[in-house]
């Protein structure tokens, strides 16, 4: 073969090679598979040819993460801050800051605070637009100072976790367009007297820890959807919130709203540490009810509380009237004294269509002795659409009987489902009604 022909070969073989593999695709799909690599692999692939020089710059979603194997925390922060430097101000889609090793950062870089390189990471990200905004901590707190202030007009959804907010108040209104806050990872809210935000939609807080000396406000007119699991201390007190649909809230069962002298809701001790202040000192009726005041425009409500957890039926003793619910499910902590709180609820309820007992747990010594159903307090009225309660539990222990027994006095068909304890599998229903069990 001549030396023009091999050199004519030589071309084909590279035309054809560009013409083959990742290359062929367009510039839109290839910083859309970037966009799932972390910051600093993407940026590797400007060496690759003319093509890639620039493409990481215009990647939708930019993901930033320190871990372990940086180790110098400083050469991460100088790299982070050249990438943002040359990338520019392109519009993001999504920002994350995900910090795997906080204490190796603090020790390495000589800051006690790594919020201090991130809080400026995170100004870059809203001056491109971000709608997503995602900061994770895995460690110890982060604290979050007076610098933690947002503005933008475009961000839409906030996701934080393993922060410590020192602010008395954490505003979001100057975030017109955010409608999604998930708060995850155990943020702490000690420092924090009151959470608004007026355009906020569905609220997460996932094992949180607010303060055992006060409680914090939650301020949102407008939301759809609010989720409060496993949270410490007091739990906060819930603003009026007209445009909610659902809830889920359950205390952690060490939280400082508990008690141990009775299971009326408050044992009007003034030493006692879980009543104490379980009620807002806020001067009006109306501002007593701490959580089930602002749910009562719910439409389906989920109130799980360990059998110590007071906060339910104190709530209770000042008649909160749930006029849109439909759904309603609840454990064991409303059968205590004799089915009382289950009662108030249900006589507060006029459109009722569901309500599911989950009973986990021997209730008989809560329910006190009931000898005479016939003479039982009851409800004065009911829904007149509650046909059928579900009552799921491991065993048809006693104290699952008397609860089927006040429910029967009801009018209403009580069907039982038994669980198995490891599984959580069905192993049989249990229908009762007029007085009969039938399997």
């Amino acid at each position: 073969m001549s030396p023009k022909q091999k050199s004519l070969r030589s071309k084909r073989m590279a035309e054809a090679s560009e013409e083959d593999g990742i290359d062929v695709l367009p510039d839109a799909l290839l910083q859309h598979i970037l966009s799932f690599l972390p910051a600093e692999d993407a940026v590797k692939t400007c060496v690759l040819s003319r093509r890639w020089r620039h493409l990481w710059k215009l990647t939708p979603i930019l993901c930033i993460t320190n871990t372990e194997r940086w180790r110098s925390p400083k050469d991460f922060i100088k790299l982070v801050n050249h990438l943002v430097l040359f990338r520019g101000s392109s519009p993001l889609h999504k920002f994350e800051i995900k910090i795997n090793s906080c204490a190796h950062w603090m020790i390495m870089s000589g800051d006690s605070n790594p919020f201090h390189c991130a809080i400026m990471w995170v100004m870059y990200a809203l001056m491109c637009q971000v709608q997503v905004l995602t900061i994770k901590n895995m460690h110890a707190y982060i604290e979050m100072d007076d610098g933690f202030s947002l503005f933008s007009r475009h961000l839409t959804e906030l996701n934080l976790s393993g922060l410590d907010f020192r602010k008395f108040v954490l505003n979001f209104s100057s975030c017109p367009a955010l409608e999604y806050i998930y708060f995850s990872a155990s943020c702490c809210f000690n420092s924090v007297e009151k959470i608004l935000s007026q355009s906020v939609k569905y609220l997460t807080f996932d094992f949180p820890e607010f303060s055992e000396h006060h409680r914090t406000h939650i301020y949102a007119p407008n939301l759809i959807t609010l989720r409060l699991d496993d949270c410490w201390g007091r739990v906060p007190f819930l603003e009026s919130m007209p445009s909610l649909i659902a809830a889920f809230v359950r205390p952690h069962r060490d939280s400082d709203d508990l008690c141990s002298n009775t299971y009326s809701g408050n044992c009007e001790d003034e030493y006692c540490h879980g009543c104490y202040g379980m009620v807002d000192n806020a001067g009006n009726d109306s501002a007593k009810c701490v959580l089930l005041g602002g749910l009562s425009e719910a439409k389906k409500l989920e109130l799980i509380a360990g059998p110590e957890m007071r906060i339910f039926r104190s709530d209770l003793r000042w008649c909160p009237l749930f006029s849109k619910l439909k759904s309603l499910l609840l454990n064991e902590w409303c059968v205590a004294n004799n089915f009382w709180a289950l009662a108030c609820i249900l006589e507060h309820s006029p459109v009722l269509l569901k309500l599911t007992l989950q009973i986990s747990k021997e209730t008989k010594p809560m329910i006190g002795a009931v000898e005479n159903y016939s003479a039982l307090v009851k409800p004065a009225a009911i829904s007149k659409h509650l046909k059928v309660v579900k009552v799921h539990c491991k065993e048809v222990d006693e104290g699952v009987c008397e609860t089927v027994k006040f429910l029967s006095t009801l009018d209403v068909v009580v069907l039982i489902r038994r669980m198995d304890r490891s599984t959580n599998r069905l192993l049989e229903n249990l229908r009762f009604s007029e007085g009969n069990l039938k399997a």
